[in-house]
């Protein structure tokens, strides 16, 4: 590759800027969803009410996601970081402080919700703003991978610290981590290289009836928008009802666990290779294909396979594959949505990704109620992930991804 003086060095300390405030926002989502019980006891409330605290973050990005995404393409990436930035350390905070009072735990866990959406959706707009075409998917995949180590963050940490220094100690870790993530952001982020990276012209067309009207009217964005929907769905489902999912084999809570850890490192490992294999090779297709056609096989094996160790690897690539190729279609999607933002492309992704979690894990609760069997749920999975087959097979490459590659 040849060099490119327009490209500055900085932009590599954008994201190692911005990094931290995404895995802060994802560990206070999920702080106390692996200490639920303990939490449940120590709160002296109903496990509806804990997971009430997971569920802000769903229900909240459903209502802020596009206002998060008019802010990024109105005013730029860096208006919604620091938006998302201070409700994040501000109300941790309070959350800590007031740790014993479940009420203002809970509000405080909802104003934080607020937050995630004005962070997250700005995952293609900072690669579009600081990196060549080349890059970008690379740069979207560090900042996703960002998500995913929040995931991985508090399976490990929550558990350790409630069962040794109590509940309110893992609000108050969290908090710090968070008030450390939003200075560093607030400090070492700009909005734009002073010359523009090679690539594309900065679009144009911001959030607007007009502009969403045009996403939907566009093919080839919709497919990228059928397929994010299913699989969003089926990974939001499969992280929250995995232990339900393999109890039925015989594995134990604490290999549920397991196979869930195994499962989110594996999806960051994927974050990392995948993306920058796609930005080397100039092509996206061919991973949504490819990936589709591991995916079927992995869920049938989470409906069928009882054998520990082979659960372990399914999970393993499972979540390389899943997790790895999400910012690839991510990126996609904003190259298909040309000249629309990036915030809002995104946007629209991610919000159809939030209410198909909601909506898939109640229909999988529901199916699993009624008929006293994952099996039924876990193959309508399956089903769901065969028909996004046809889709991917027709999608074609945008053209942007070539440049300078």
């Amino acid at each position: 590759m040849e060099r490119n003086d327009n490209v500055s060095k900085y932009r590599w300390v954008i994201l190692l800027a911005i990094f931290p405030i995404i895995v802060s926002t994802e560990m206070m989502w999920l702080s106390l969803a692996p200490v639920s019980s303990m939490a449940q006891s120590f709160y002296g409330v109903k496990s509806l009410n804990i997971d009430m605290l997971s569920m802000s973050y769903m229900i909240m990005f459903i209502i802020f996601s596009i206002p998060a995404s008019w802010v990024v393409d109105k005013f730029g990436y860096r208006p919604s970081l620091i938006t998302g930035a201070l409700l994040t350390a501000v109300f941790g905070v309070v959350r800590a402080v007031f740790a014993y009072d479940f009420t203002i735990v809970m509000i405080a866990q909802f104003m934080i919700a607020v937050g995630q959406p004005f962070l997250l959706n700005i995952s293609t707009k900072v690669p579009a703003n600081w990196f060549p075409a080349n890059e970008r998917s690379t740069a979207a995949g560090i900042l996703t991978m960002a998500q995913y180590v929040g995931f991985a963050a508090p399976m490990l940490l929550s558990p350790v610290l409630a069962e040794n220094y109590g509940i309110p100690f893992v609000l108050k870790v969290f908090a710090i981590i968070g008030v450390v993530s939003a200075v560093v952001c607030l400090v070492f982020t700009k909005e734009k290289p002073r010359v523009a990276p090679p690539g594309p012209i900065t679009p144009k067309e911001e959030l607007s009836p007009a502009s969403i009207k045009k996403l939907f009217t566009n093919k080839a964005y919709l497919a990228v928008l059928t397929v994010c929907f299913i699989s969003i769905g089926i990974f939001n489902t499969v992280l929250t009802v995995l232990e339900s999912i393999l109890k039925p084999h015989g594995i134990t809570s604490a290999q549920a666990g397991i196979v869930g850890a195994v499962f989110v490192v594996a999806g960051v490992l994927g974050a990392v290779v995948l993306p920058i294999i796609s930005d080397k090779a100039g092509i996206r297709i061919p991973f949504f294909v490819g990936s589709i056609i591991l995916l079927i096989p992995a869920y049938l094996g989470f409906t069928f396979v009882h054998s520990y160790i082979l659960l372990v690897i399914i999970a393993g690539l499972a979540g390389f594959t899943i997790m790895g190729v999400a910012p690839i279609l991510f990126q996609h999607g904003s190259e298909v949505a040309y000249p629309i933002q990036e915030g809002t492309s995104l946007g629209m992704i991610l919000l159809m990704g939030q209410i198909s979690g909601i909506v898939f894990v109640f229909l999988f609760d529901l199916l699993k109620n009624t008929s006293n069997s994952v099996m039924i749920p876990m193959l309508l999975i399956v089903a769901a992930t065969i028909l996004e087959l046809p889709v991917v097979i027709k999608m074609k490459e945008s053209g942007l991804n070539r440049n300078n590659a």
